[in-house]
């Protein structure tokens, strides 16, 4: 039977990630609901669990907390090396709230049979995500401003493949074998529609790897079975009516086109990778200018002849922060992988891989929520399987993390 404590745990979970994994959060936005009030009731339900943990210290102390005071100390001491306007304050509040969510989400998943629980619900949120990407390809602009690319309920066709990639990445060890490869081609059928060459790009990595730890001889019957499916699909009259159809409703835009010959080699490049070229070329000439001290927090957002961010949080926190801003990143990902050991290492390979990728095109890396949920999950997980074999050799000790067994990762 399930005690009250355990079920409000889980209750706990199914919040975190059916609000935030799914991005209803930022979604509400067009009902008037905006993400803080999300987080301040995720901070209100989730107060009783915290107060247990800090009054019975079952609260790890993990080497993220660390890097969460480290990022926030910078932010603050970098505003009054910032020219102190709206931009950076905002700026500021936006770092803050995002290191508030991150603890939060830390407590959240402390426990492997919430970690496991998590796995499950964000395999749920994979799901929906692709039916909702399918659904807006034959229906264009349903949620996306971009005709032709899907967002969902992301808002973003960028951040949409991205959290499905991520979705992936978490949840594919809680996928039953026989199942896998038909759980990755889902995913891929949700990706394609964002047509973000970023997160196709993220996706093959991940898949790569995961037939590469596999084997090829063990992945060869069902690739095999894949591919005859594809191109039976591309040689039969139903491709025709689908292409016809997309053409119809708008979804097979000039921009679309653009991005296709992005992969075959072809085309000279669209307007959006013309300008992050421009962008990052003028981000790494401030960094030039002031390279140990940097601009100022937030700085990298407005950047002078620019409407657009950097789109590369290592070129962000550089203009940002100088020399040291290019360690906020690789020093969060060093916090949550702290102890990784081989029980973790299939889990936390793809993670980290995809991670250290998107930077390079994206800079909202450390606020968006459904990322910062990825990094508590994450470092939870590492320290949770970091802390098993104390538990086996010493009996009397207290355990790190008191609920469940070792998070089975095949």
């Amino acid at each position: 039977m399930i005690s009250l404590g355990s079920a409000y745990r889980k209750f706990l979970v199914i919040f975190a990630v059916g609000i935030f994994f799914t991005n209803i959060a930022d979604f509400s936005i067009k009902y008037g609901l905006i993400p803080l009030v999300w987080i301040g009731l995720f901070a209100v339900v989730s107060a009783p669990a915290i107060m247990k943990g800090l009054t019975s210290s079952r609260i790890p102390i993990q080497p993220i907390i660390y890097w969460s005071a480290f990022y926030v100390a910078i932010s603050i001491l970098w505003y009054y090396h910032s020219p102190q306007d709206e931009f950076a304050f905002q700026e500021v509040q936006t770092r803050i709230v995002s290191v508030i969510f991150l603890v939060l989400a830390l407590i959240v998943f402390n426990g492997t049979d919430m970690q496991r629980l998590a796995q499950k619900w964000i395999a749920g949120a994979v799901l929906l995500a692709t039916a909702l990407n399918i659904y807006e390809l034959f229906n264009p602009m349903t949620f996306s401003t971009i005709p032709g690319r899907s967002s969902g309920l992301y808002n973003n066709v960028n951040q949409s493949g991205a959290a499905l990639v991520l979705g992936l990445i978490l949840s594919y060890h809680v996928i039953p074998d026989r199942f896998k490869m038909a759980y990755v081609g889902i995913t891929a059928l949700g990706v394609i529609p964002t047509f973000s060459r970023s997160a196709m790009i993220g996706w093959m990595m991940v898949v790569g790897y995961f037939f590469v730890r596999a084997g090829f001889r063990a992945q060869i019957r069902r690739l095999a079975v894949l591919a005859v499916v594809c191109v039976g699909v591309l040689v039969s009259p139903l491709w025709g009516d689908i292409q016809h159809s997309l053409e119809q409703r708008g979804a097979l835009t000039l921009n679309v086109f653009e991005r296709i010959q992005f992969f075959t080699g072809g085309g000279r490049g669209d307007d959006s990778s013309n300008e992050r070229k421009a962008v990052a070329t003028r981000a790494w000439e401030l960094f030039g200018e002031r390279p140990v001290t940097g601009w100022g927090t937030g700085a990298s957002r407005r950047i002078e002849g620019f409407d657009v961010g950097t789109h590369n949080i290592y070129l962000a926190m550089l203009v940002d922060h100088g020399v040291i801003g290019f360690f906020i990143i690789p020093f969060l990902l060093l916090s949550v992988l702290w102890g990784l050991n081989r029980k973790t290492i299939d889990l936390a390979a793809p993670w980290l891989i995809f991670m250290i990728m998107w930077g390079m095109f994206s800079h909202n890396v450390l606020e968006e929520r459904y990322i910062l949920l990825a990094v508590a999950l994450m470092a939870s997980m590492v320290a949770a399987n970091q802390s098993a074999p104390d538990r086996a050799e010493q009996a009397t000790a207290v355990p790190i993390q008191p609920h469940g067994d070792l998070v089975p990762l095949a």
